[in-house]
């Protein structure tokens, strides 16, 4: 009997203990969702925010800006995988704000929603040191003026330092091994980082740049641009917009040229890419892309920036409003109206001839140069060229200037027709019969007689010998821009002073008299070093030909 009761209570313990188990079981399946360690919610954020040494650079660069700094120092060793080195003389931080800035999401910059729909500052988040320290051997040293602290993930303590900070991050994914397996070389990771320093750099010209001892002095805006990207032919100065852009015929067959800030922070922004592609219109290929700097300020409310981990896009309240803005602010460029600033150094000229042309008038027939020389200056026709002189002497593309004048007069739709003493006709197939509307539309005037199309008058500038090659370049659907180029540069005509001048005053007044129809310079400005090195380069006699002169 006590035997029965002992096996009793054995089988119920051992009952209880596999309900028990069973029960705990069942608890932990039910359980899925569990809190992650800090370390590793880190090390994800780190995926987002911390691509590369460049977008490290990039992070701590905007927070010295944002810390007041008008000297930042960049260091990096192998592209930035061995060490990056960024000290500032801005505000610094005190003891608790220097442990505090390490954490995730701790941040100067909000402490309201409010605060976010008015942001001013190029960080906001408090992500990216937590972000950094977690994947590399991180020190931070920072001085408000009274106290100085040197703070690393695992401990703090008093340093020497005076006001700033000076953050070094070691190592780079040295505890992401499949993170740092994915890194370029250091040549491609040092190239990326000048890249950001020069983006950033460009953006506050009041503050003075050093990479790896490549030191950028503080100047003004124009000077920064050009001392990094070079001359710029183009400049933009209307209300919100600043802009630097190159000549139509410098346009590539990608964006890479292409640089845009709103508010100061550098942002990829297809949209206001096309703006400015749309207003460079027909000067640039359908596949070219123009090459330009931008700056754009608008109010913080009317801009979204928290659209993109590392804060490269934005979205826009108004974006056909802000599009518009844009391309209009452009265009004025090339009217060459007066609400922006002078695109070209030579946009108001100073040469002012008259209709008659003052002595003395001389004409030198070997040469082929015929020219004027009074106190306002001198004219010089070359062939195709007219070179008009004061200051400086302006080098004009006849031609070039010929073509603007031939498509203005077309899409203007000049009344001023030529008449012809005898129409031209030309027989039609069927479908060809809708033409004549489209003729008429370019200023050509025409009328359908039965399938015979007669031309009763031409446009200025179209030729009558030259009309049935545009009316065959139209039938096949070229643009006019290109049908009005071609038109007129494979023309063998030379030109006598008068048309040359009388080419100059009219192209003056064509709403764009930078550049011919597809994008070519009608004319330029000739510097003095500019004929120093054509002579250095192109004006020496090769020695043998030097040798056949002397011999005959």
């Amino acid at each position: 009997m006590q035997e029965e009761e002992r096996l009793g209570r054995s089988t119920t313990i051992a009952y209880s203990n596999a309900v028990y188990s069973r029960a705990c079981y069942i608890v932990s399946v039910k359980r899925k969702i569990l809190k992650l360690d800090p370390t590793l919610v880190n090390q994800i954020a780190a995926g987002e925010v911390v691509e590369n040494p460049s977008s490290i650079v990039k992070e701590l660069m905007e927070n010295s800006i944002d810390a007041g700094s008008k000297v930042i120092t960049i260091d990096i060793l192998q592209g930035g995988l061995e060490l990056i080195r960024v000290e500032d003389d801005g505000f610094g931080m005190g003891p608790e704000d220097a442990l505090l800035s390490i954490e995730r999401h701790a941040t100067s910059k909000i402490r309201s929603l409010e605060d976010f729909h008015a942001l001013t500052s190029l960080g906001f988040r408090g992500e990216a040191l937590a972000a950094i320290s977690s994947v590399s051997r991180f020190e931070l040293k920072t001085s408000d003026g009274q106290e100085a602290t040197r703070v690393t993930l695992t401990h703090s303590e008093p340093c020497a330092r005076n006001q700033g900070t000076t953050i070094e991050v070691r190592n780079l994914f040295y505890n992401v091994p499949a993170r740092k397996k994915f890194q370029k070389s250091p040549a491609a990771c040092a190239s990326q980082v000048r890249k950001v320093v020069e983006t950033v750099a460009m953006a506050h010209p009041d503050i003075a740049f050093s990479l790896n001892g490549q030191v950028y002095l503080p100047t003004d805006l124009k000077r920064r641009i050009e001392e990094i990207l070079g001359e710029h032919e183009h400049e933009l100065k209307a209300k919100n917009l600043y802009g630097l852009f190159a000549s139509p015929s410098k346009a590539g067959p990608t964006r890479g040229g292409q640089t845009i800030y709103l508010n100061r922070r550098p942002i990829y922004s297809p949209l206001l890419s096309r703006a400015v592609k749309e207003a460079f219109a027909t000067r640039i290929g359908v596949h070219e892309h123009p090459r330009f700097i931008l700056f754009l300020e608008l109010p913080p409310s009317e801009v979204d920036v928290n659209v993109h981990p590392q804060k490269k896009e934005v979205r826009f309240r108004d974006e056909g409003n802000v599009f518009r803005m844009v391309r209009n602010a452009i265009q004025a460029i090339f009217a060459g109206r007066g609400d922006t600033a002078t695109p070209l150094s030579f946009t108001e000229p100073v040469y002012n001839f008259s209709e008659t042309f003052p002595t003395p008038h001389f004409k030198v027939e070997e040469t082929g140069f015929e020219f004027v020389y009074s106190d306002r200056g001198l004219a010089v026709i070359l062939g195709r060229f007219l070179l008009v002189e004061r200051e400086k002497p302006l080098f004009i593309d006849l031609k070039a200037a010929h073509a603007r004048l031939f498509f203005e007069s077309l899409i203007m739709q000049s009344p001023a027709s030529q008449v012809l003493m005898v129409p031209i006709e030309i027989e039609l197939k069927k479908e060809e019969e809708e033409l004549a509307e489209q003729l008429g539309e370019l200023g050509i005037e025409c009328r359908l007689l039965k399938r015979r199309l007669v031309v009763d008058a031409l446009p200025p500038f179209l030729e009558e010998k030259h009309f049935f090659e545009f009316f065959q370049k139209f039938l096949e659907g070229k643009p006019i821009e290109e049908i009005t180029t071609r038109l007129i540069q494979a023309s063998p005509k030379r030109y006598s002073f008068e048309e040359g001048m009388q080419i100059w005053q009219k192209v003056k007044e064509c709403k764009d008299f930078y550049y011919d129809p597809k994008g070519n310079p009608i004319f330029v400005k000739i510097c003095e070093i500019d004929m120093e090195r054509f002579m250095e380069n192109h004006g020496k006699i090769p020695p043998s030909k030097a040798a056949d002169r002397e011999r005959h």
